[in-house]
C-alpha cells in the first residue's frame, strides 16, 4: 500500500460490512491511514453483490470502475467488482477458499505473488 501511495495511486475500501466493524479492525491493525476512501454497507442502498459500493468508491476518486483494480476474497465481492466493471483479483482466505471465485480476472493465493508493476502493466 505504501508503494501505491508513493506512486500517486488512490486506495479505497469497499466493504459490505458495517462501518463500525470495518473501522475498528482497520484501526486495530494500524491500516486506516492507508485508505483515502472508505465505503461500507452503511453508505449504500444495496451491498455486494450489487456493484454500488464499487461505483461509489470509484466516483470518490473521479474514476470509472473500469479504471480500478478490485482485490476481493469472496464470491459476492468478485461479482460486485465485475458488475461495476473493475479488473478483479481474487485472493481467497481460509473461510472463502471453497467459494466460486472464477469470475475474477485473476486468482492468487497471496498478494505477495504480484508486484505493483505487474498489476499496472
Amino acid at each position: 500500500m505504501e508503494l501505491a501511495g508513493k506512486r500517486g495511486l488512490h486506495i479505497g475500501l469497499a466493504s459490505s460490512s458495517p462501518r463500525d466493524w470495518v473501522q475498528s479492525h482497520l484501526e486495530r491493525l494500524g491500516l486506516r491511514a492507508h485508505f483515502e476512501a472508505l465505503y461500507t454497507s452503511d453508505d449504500v442502498a444495496r451491498a455486494k453483490p450489487h456493484p454500488e459500493l464499487y461505483e461509489k468508491t470509484a466516483a470518490h476518486f473521479g474514476l470509472h470502475p473500469r479504471e480500478c483494480i478490485a482485490i476481493e476474497d469472496s464470491h459476492h465481492g468478485v461479482l460486485a467488482a465485475k458488475a461495476a466493471g473493475c479488473y478483479c483479483i481474487a485472493v481467497p482466505n481460509p473461510m472463502t477458499a471453497t467459494m466460486d471465485l472464477s469470475a475474477a480476472d485473476q486468482t492468487v493465493a497471496s498478494l505477495a505473488e504480484l508486484s505493483l508493476e505487474t498489476l499496472l502493466g
